[in-house]
């Protein structure tokens, strides 16, 4: 099993002991998706930080990291917008290694 230095739990969805034995400690891992957190010794992170209420500083947060090089987000597959529905039946089979993700055409994303 491969040592992970920190750990930050979105998922919910009871990984944290998972998490815990990677880190080798429940001071290293940090959720803000698993309400069983402290039972676990786990920190559970949400509310107010840094003036942005309901945790919106973790996206700021999360972005410098990236930008650093310090954050990855391991993506098992990327589908088109019109393949949502296969998509959502990958992701809900269970256990995997990394993200579904939806690729969203530019025409969408952009304000005319």
């Amino acid at each position: 099993m491969c040592r992970v230095g920190l750990a930050f739990d979105v998922a919910g969805a009871g990984s944290l002991s998972e998490l815990v034995a990677l880190t080798g400690t429940a001071d290293s891992v940090v959720t803000i998706a698993d309400f069983a957190a402290r039972q676990l010794g786990v920190r559970l992170s949400s509310g107010e930080l840094g003036g942005e209420p309901n945790g919106h500083h973790g996206l700021a947060a999360a972005a410098a990291l990236f930008e650093e090089g310090r954050f990855r987000l391991p993506v098992q597959e990327v589908f088109a917008l019109t393949q949502a529905a296969r998509a959502h039946a990958l992701a809900a089979r269970g256990p995997r290694r990394g993200k579904i993700a939806l690729a969203v055409p530019q025409t969408l994303t952009t304000a005319e």
